[in-house]
């Protein structure tokens, strides 16, 4: 049996939040009407958020014996996830983000990477690619991880992709992804399109077991292999309070899901699910990590979100990842 579902490498940040009424224009002066430090970064909130739902999940990334890194470590050890693989390296740490959410779930984000190390093919023994399910592989900006992705290939690991940014290497490494999940803004920009349904036949033109494009509160477009025509799953209707992370999560999801087993259609509605209760936030009450949903949590809001025959047998099928170790 594989150690892990799923073992995450990329961005790692720290992520202090405020929160404020509206977002401000240039040159004002704004209150303040909360604030909270938090773990953040794709590929690290990916694997808090499959620890939150009961996942096996490992992380890693090169950090140092500075502020952000102790940070980092604690509270992913909070979540669930394993940093037993941690690369240590004097000078490496995670982003440091500024994130200034509105009233509307809305955020955006102001990051320094500049402690951030990018993990290559030689950190990573085979050992510990071939312990996991899945390797999931994010990118943000050069340089990228195809190396370790082609590593995971060679070693015939599925490799998940989480890739936002628009740099030269970027299809070179969704080329190698078994699995690549990316925002409509990516999609758009590698079609040459505006439309995300179009961008997602695109993509899916290289063979893999899925192409998902994410669309926010649209939902997503997916193509998969068995079925190649690009269909559309809505996104659950939630009162939203804070929209950071719920891509990550919804990757985190999907990882797991697909690590033990559920169906790219399943896994795509229980992503959608996760991700709709980080952005609800437990009305509000919970912060950034926090917010992040635990498998009965996941469980429960899809019962209450589905009925009849659809719904009994996708709790059925969902049932595998609560009770599939």
């Amino acid at each position: 049996m594989k150690r892990y579902d799923v073992v995450g490498v990329g961005i790692a940040a720290v992520d202090d939040l405020k929160y404020v009424a509206e977002y401000p224009p240039i040159d004002c002066k704004i209150p303040v009407h909360g604030s909270t430090r938090q773990g953040g970064g794709p590929a690290c909130t990916a694997m808090a958020a499959a620890g939150s739902l009961g996942g096996r999940a490992a992380y890693v990334a090169r950090f140092g014996d500075n502020e952000l890194s102790r940070y980092m470590k604690s509270v992913l050890v909070q979540h669930g996830v394993d940093i037993a693989h941690m690369v240590e390296d004097p000078d490496g740490g995670p982003y440091h983000s500024i994130i200034v959410v509105d009233g509307e779930g809305h955020r955006n984000v102001f990051y320094d990477p500049a402690l951030y190390r990018v993990v290559g093919a030689d950190h990573m023994s085979d050992a510990l690619i071939e312990s996991a399910r899945v390797l999931l592989v994010d990118h943000i900006t050069e340089p990228s991880l195809e190396s370790v992705a082609a590593k995971a290939h060679r070693l015939g690991v599925p490799v998940l992709g989480d890739i936002e940014g628009q740099t030269e290497t970027a299809l070179p490494l969704a080329a190698l992804t078994d699995y690549l999940i990316v925002p409509k803004a990516f999609a758009c920009w590698a079609a040459r399109t505006t439309n995300p349904s179009d961008a997602c036949a695109f993509l899916a033109g290289t063979e893999r077991m899925a192409t998902v494009v994410t669309n926010g509160a649209e939902g997503c477009y997916f193509s998969t292999a068995a079925d190649p025509a690009v269909r559309h799953c809505p996104a659950f209707k939630v009162d939203v309070f804070d929209t950071n992370g719920c891509g990550d999560t919804f990757h985190g999801a999907f990882a797991l899901a697909v690590a033990r087993g559920l169906p790219v259609e399943d896994a795509i509605v229980f992503s959608a699910a996760a991700a709709a209760l980080k952005a609800a936030a437990a009305g509000g009450e919970r912060r950034g990590w926090d917010a992040l949903p635990t498998m009965d949590e996941a469980i429960a809001f899809l019962r209450e979100r589905t009925n009849g025959q659809e719904r009994n047998g996708l709790l059925e099928r969902i049932g595998i990842l609560a009770n599939h170790g």
